[in-house]
């Protein structure tokens, strides 16, 4: 059975199968506990990266995270593309 985010997921992210959504949702609840821990950001975009998760996906998992935030999408897109994790080495 789904879980309560991946419900919300499948009914709000077009072409997700219902294995992809938990994956997802499942993947959103581990950096809620990680941000849980007093960790800052940085740190669970360091954590989606070591799991070898994509700009795309991350940037979605970080609209999760970003419940109350009146512009959801644009500052998720910031805080993944900005991150250290994701910065581009430029030596």
């Amino acid at each position: 059975m789904p879980s309560h985010t991946a419900e919300e997921l499948l009914a709000n992210v077009q072409g997700l199968t219902p294995e992809r959504a938990q994956q997802v949702a499942d993947q959103i609840d581990d950096c809620r506990r990680l941000l849980a821990t007093n960790v800052g950001m940085d740190a669970v975009q360091q954590h989606l990266k070591d799991e070898g998760i994509g700009i795309i996906q991350a940037i979605l998992i970080t609209t999760r995270l970003l419940d109350d935030h009146p512009d959801r999408l644009r500052a998720a897109r910031e805080i993944v593309e900005c991150s250290p994790a994701r910065a581009r080495s430029t030596a």
